[in-house]
């Protein structure tokens, strides 16, 4: 029996093991590649190189990879088929690692919070540092950096450096992945704003709630103006002389009540 849970959307084999590397590491945040590669009973740098898409997958590190980690023998070789099916049909591939690529930008926080980190003071083209920074292991920095560089968000110049673009369009992975990949994220945002409601400052965050009765058919304009006040917040805040630090902005507005006809 398999130990470990394969998400559907994972197109191949790489994109396998950096979630599951990313899995462990969410359970435990002093887990790392070198011990991921000791468990996998291979060297750290070859590992390394396999994440990051620098050495080739081939079938008998599938089989070996799979066993260890007590994959089904029908998972194992389904992934197999895919690595081979890859080789024959790189293009194809190619676009199934983007649409993985775009699920995987919308649902996870971290991905448009590393593009605004390298807006501000000090900011340090280094996983480390910004796993620091964000409180996010480094596995899960450097497989977000390798994918924010795969669809042109980011480029590195030759001293390190880092060049924002402004990334390839996320419309290829089709409106029912996209809305679940934003709703991943909502719950993200809002598992983070009740850690900061435990552990920042109450002069650091602004989180206030009201509870009225309304006009429900007065919803779209309503929804229009917490659309433009988000919009006319950013534009002020960003306005300043200086960026020391990332922040999320989250309005809810959402019904507690239900409609009398329905209860």
């Amino acid at each position: 029996m398999s130990n470990v849970t394969l998400p559907s959307e994972t197109p191949d084999f790489r994109a396998f093991l950096q979630a599951e590397l990313a899995r462990r590491t969410r359970i435990n945040p002093r887990y790392s590649l070198r011990a991921f590669a000791i468990f996998l009973d291979v060297q750290s740098g070859f590992l390394s190189k396999l994440l990051l898409g620098q050495r080739r997958i081939t079938p008998q590190t599938v089989r070996k990879f799979g066993a260890r980690l007590g994959l089904h023998p029908a998972e194992i070789e389904r992934f197999e088929t895919q690595q081979a099916r890859s080789e024959l049909a790189p293009a194809v591939d190619a676009y199934k690692q983007m649409a993985y690529d775009h699920f995987q930008l919308l649902s996870d926080w971290y991905h448009f919070a590393i593009l605004e980190l390298s807006a501000i003071e000090g900011f340090k083209p280094e996983p480390r540092w910004i796993s620091k920074a964000l409180r996010v292991p480094v596995p899960e920095i450097n497989e977000a950096i390798a994918r924010l560089k795969r669809l042109e968000f980011i480029q590195e110049e030759e001293d390190g450096a880092w060049i924002i673009l402004g990334g390839r369009g996320t419309t290829t992975i089709g409106t029912e992945l996209t809305s679940a990949a934003l709703r991943k994220m909502q719950k993200q945002v809002l598992e983070l704003a009740m850690q900061a409601l435990e552990e920042t400052p109450v002069d650091k965050r602004d989180q206030t709630t009201m509870t009225t009765a309304i006009d429900s058919s007065r919803l779209p304009r309503a929804k229009e103006m917490i659309r433009d006040f988000r919009r006319e917040l950013t534009t002020y805040l960003e306005g300043g002389d200086k960026r020391d630090a990332v922040y999320h902005l989250s309005v809810s507005l959402y019904p507690v009540s239900r409609r009398t006809e329905d209860a």
